[in-house]
């Protein structure tokens, strides 16, 4: 991507379609969901970018949650008959 020029509200841009699928979050311009990138398409990139910096912001906290759920499932699968029968290694049957 290249800026190559400037307006009175903004830049000029110069870019591969693929780049500006990853920028509006698709692998490539195919990509199911992506939307046809053609002349006169408006990205409104604000949401996207909240929702990372939302991300941001609360890493710290999301990180928390992540392990209080892990433990909670850890909890779970060792308290559950049920779920030890279901991840024990399947044994296998050797005739000698």
């Amino acid at each position: 991507m290249k800026i190559i020029g400037k307006t009175e509200n903004g830049l000029l841009i110069s870019a591969t379609e693929t780049e500006v699928a990853n920028l509006i979050g698709f692998y490539y311009r195919g990509a199911d969901g992506c939307p046809r990138l053609e002349p006169g398409l408006e990205i409104v990139i604000g949401a996207m970018y909240k929702q990372l910096e939302d991300l941001r912001v609360n890493r710290k906290q999301l990180g928390g949650m992540a392990g209080k759920l892990r433990a909670i499932a850890d909890t779970l699968e060792l308290s559950d008959p049920v779920l030890q029968k279901l991840t024990a290694p399947e044994e296998t049957n050797v005739n000698c």
